[in-house]
């Protein structure tokens, strides 16, 4: 796992959670890639394009399964707030615009939870925004 820069590995201290007998240790918060060396010494590195590149897809990844699963939780209300709205009499155009509101927030939240459903699906894990192409 070289891929060191021009001026090759520098010993630096190992990371907290980097045991003594470990080899190799991956640290996603900060990025960095350490390697124990045959003296024992310890090297470090940034992630390359191909590590970051898995790392923020395994996160894009788990804010989609969030998304997804917090929103599918919203499902029941609105069908049950659905439900309700078609026994109401509206008589207000204040009333009217009221449920508008909450019937297109309701789709907006859908839409989000599909597009999310969608990426997951697709493996469309490069971004988290909403168009898919």
């Amino acid at each position: 796992m070289s891929e060191y820069p021009t001026g090759g590995p520098v010993a630096v201290e190992p990371p907290p959670g980097m045991g003594p007998n470990d080899y190799e240790f991956w640290d996603d918060q900060t990025r960095t890639y350490y390697e124990r060396q045959e003296d024992g010494s310890v090297v470090s590195r940034p992630y390359n394009e191909d590590e970051n590149r898995q790392i923020d897809e395994t996160q894009n990844r788990t804010a989609l399964e969030i998304t997804v699963t917090g929103l599918s939780l919203l499902l029941a209300g609105d069908i049950s707030t659905n439900d309700s709205y078609l026994t109401l009499a509206l008589d207000t155009e204040a009333e009217v615009k009221d449920q508008v509101n909450k019937l297109t927030a309701q789709s907006t939240s859908q839409a989000e939870m599909l597009s999310a459903l969608a990426r997951l699906i697709l493996s469309r894990l490069d971004s988290l925004g909403i168009a898919i192409q």
